[in-house]
């Protein structure tokens, strides 16, 4: 079945209360009920907030496409107005779908913007970020690319455009767990990472 992650983290927000969240993103109706895990919370609809060291994590499958848009909808506007000090991550990964998408905002302006599904970018914003860059230099990587060349030289209808758009995919999907590492300490499908560890009260 694959990970299936729609998360948005907020650093730097010691001082901010969980439940004051709602209210500041535009959901002033919404009540806290039971306490889930975060991984339980990607399965479940609606809206999950957590708080991990300083960093907040809502976890939503609807609010996380809000932020993969050309320019910044309304919510992504409210959240850096709420927290212009802060580092805000969108991290969405569908692996049933193929989708993945990373947004990184400090300080209140969009750094990387990238998302794609099924080989076919429909976004790619900034400049390309240190977990991006450092993929060519993974061995695995390397692994994978001689596995696409050796199935490319086999297959005479798999062309150069589309092994480029495969490669595309994967460095995508890849950089996502990366970049998770940021706010978990270790990527998110590694043993010890502390994405395991995190509650998060579902809101109503």
């Amino acid at each position: 079945m694959g990970f299936k992650i729609y998360l948005i983290a907020i650093t730097n927000a010691a001082n901010v209360n969980t439940t004051d969240i709602p209210n500041k993103i535009g959901f002033d109706n919404l009540q806290p009920a039971n306490e889930i895990s975060i991984s339980e919370a990607q399965y479940e609809n609606g809206i999950s907030i957590g708080k991990y060291d300083d960093t907040i994590f809502i976890v939503s499958s609807e609010l996380v496409f809000e932020f993969y848009h050309k320019n910044p909808s309304e919510l992504e506007k409210k959240l850096t107005n709420e927290f212009p000090n802060s580092e805000i991550a969108i991290l969405t990964l569908n692996q049933t779908t193929d989708f993945y998408g990373y947004n990184i905002i400090t300080n209140g302006k969009r750094k990387r913007v990238r998302s794609g599904a099924d080989t076919e970018i429909e976004i790619d914003f900034g400049e390309k970020l240190p977990e991006e860059l450092d993929i060519s230099k993974d061995p695995l990587f390397g692994l994978y690319l001689e596995e696409l060349k050796e199935f490319q030289s086999s297959d005479k209808d798999f062309t150069k455009k589309q092994m480029k758009a495969e490669i595309e995919q994967e460095i995508g999907v890849r950089t996502f767990f990366k970049l998770t590492s940021r706010y978990f300490g270790k990527p998110i499908d590694e043993n010890g990472t502390d994405y395991n560890e995190i509650k998060v009260t579902k809101f109503e």
